[in-house]
């Protein structure tokens, strides 16, 4: 008997009567309730994040520990691999179906490969910690989202109580990328803790800030403008220092950094509350909408561009919809527990939330006018189901997780046991009505 077996057996049994215990009611179920109508066992080891559906080759891409798997959702068989990740986070696609762009969190880097042979073709170094990546259509550029997760709290002084030591102030880094030239434009330094990504595919990202509730947003004109007058102003200082032996480089006071080296040719605009930039030159052009209190943590984000909407899931089981044209709370609606992703169909009206945590759950909302929304049904998924993508052409939404277990063979007895992922069961849900 395979080690994980029994156990295995005993936990799925568990999930499911749970599951059936703990399926609320819906409030307005539609005529065909939603269900799991395939399941596609696709293999694969490690850790798992945002899932990406390209509609007009009908594949959808999967980030997953070190590859990225990509499967025909025709015939739920893995057609291709992109190999050489240490770890796989986002994939962002371009328009003419040319290019895949990969954030690879372990190598602070994003992998740009070929999407007719999976090849990778270049790598571009990011700031630390590349996690969500949107292509934005109206500049062709690619913007990925570095996080900072991990800072440093600062250097304690001589004879200072370490209770009296300053907080250390938390920034993350937008690393702005030609896609052409496959060349690290600019980098962008942001106050606090950012989070997913969205674009509306007319100039503007979005971007949830984890730590104080509010989604930021840039528009990518300003970002190109500031980046081609910065990167003037370098070859500019450049030339001079060539013409005079002097270093002539601006000192950065406008908000940005044109120091060209030998190991930096690309611009950093610092937009964080410490910058000293002056407002004339390169003025801060990062605005913010505030969730509410009502949310705690933003994780999921999704947008429905044509009626200015925002929908973000937040970590205390809320869905907050914001409208972009005047920062304003529409209304907020329950949602699952872990949740980490949302899905928007705009042609059919329907919200997604994945939520991995407990036994897992697929909340359905639906929009019936502008503003107007009811949660339609809450599905039973599995554990760990956290993030989706949704095929506009028959509106199928694909989850993905895995099975745990416990290594029976593990030395130090019962109390000794681990969970552990069972070997080759990593999978996609289809769920469909």
């Amino acid at each position: 008997m395979n080690r994980f077996l029994a156990i295995v057996l005993l936990v799925t049994c568990s999930s499911v009567i749970g599951a059936i215990a703990q399926t609320p009611q819906a409030t307005d179920l539609p005529g065909k309730p939603f269900f799991i109508k395939k399941t596609w066992i696709i293999g694969g080891e490690g850790n798992w994040d945002y899932l990406t559906m390209d509609p007009k080759t009908m594949q959808l891409f999967i980030p997953h520990g070190r590859i990225v798997q990509v499967v025909d959702v025709n015939t739920g068989q893995v057609v291709g691999q992109v190999t050489g990740l240490r770890d796989a986070h986002s994939v962002a696609l371009d328009e003419e179906g040319q290019y895949g762009f990969v954030t690879d969190g372990g190598a602070a880097s994003v992998i740009v490969f070929d999407r007719s042979s999976y090849q990778v073709i270049a790598r571009i170094p990011t700031a630390n910690n590349p996690r969500a990546a949107v292509f934005d259509a109206s500049t062709g550029l690619v913007f990925a989202v570095c996080p900072d997760t991990t800072p440093e709290a600062n250097p304690q002084r001589r004879g200072q109580s370490p209770s009296r030591r300053a907080a250390p102030e938390v920034q993350s880094t937008i690393t702005v990328i030609d896609p052409q030239s496959h060349k690290r434009l600019a980098d962008v330094l942001v106050p606090n803790q950012l989070g997913f990504a969205q674009a509306d595919g007319r100039g503007t990202v979005y971007i949830n800030d984890v730590k104080l509730n509010h989604v930021i947003y840039l528009h990518t004109q300003t970002v190109v403008s500031q980046i081609q007058n910065g990167l003037q102003r370098m070859e500019t200082g450049a030339k001079a220092n060539n013409a005079d032996g002097k270093d002539n480089a601006s000192d950065g006071n406008d908000g940005t950094d044109k120091h060209r080296s030998e190991t930096r040719d690309y611009l950093v605009v610092d937009w964080t509350p410490q910058s000293q930039q002056s407002t004339d030159n390169i003025p801060n052009q990062l605005h913010s909408l505030s969730i509410g209190g009502g949310c705690v943590a933003p994780h999921g984000l999704a947008i429905d561009a044509a009626d200015n909407r925002l929908f973000v899931a937040c970590e205390n089981m809320r869905m907050v919809v914001l409208n972009t044209e005047d920062g304003s709370q529409v209304t907020t609606l329950p949602i699952g527990a872990g949740n980490d992703a949302l899905g928007f169909d705009a042609d059919r009206g329907l919200i997604y939330a994945s939520n991995g945590g407990g036994v897992g759950s697929l909340t359905i909302i639906r929009r019936d006018v502008v503003d107007t929304y009811h949660v339609i049904q809450e599905l039973p998924t599995q554990a760990r189901a956290r993030t989706l993508a949704v095929n506009p052409d028959n509106g199928n939404v694909y989850l993905v997780t895995n099975v745990v277990g416990f290594d029976l063979n593990h030395d130090g007895g019962i109390g000794g046991l681990q969970t552990a992922a069972v070997p080759g069961s990593f999978r996609v849900l289809v769920v469909g009505n």
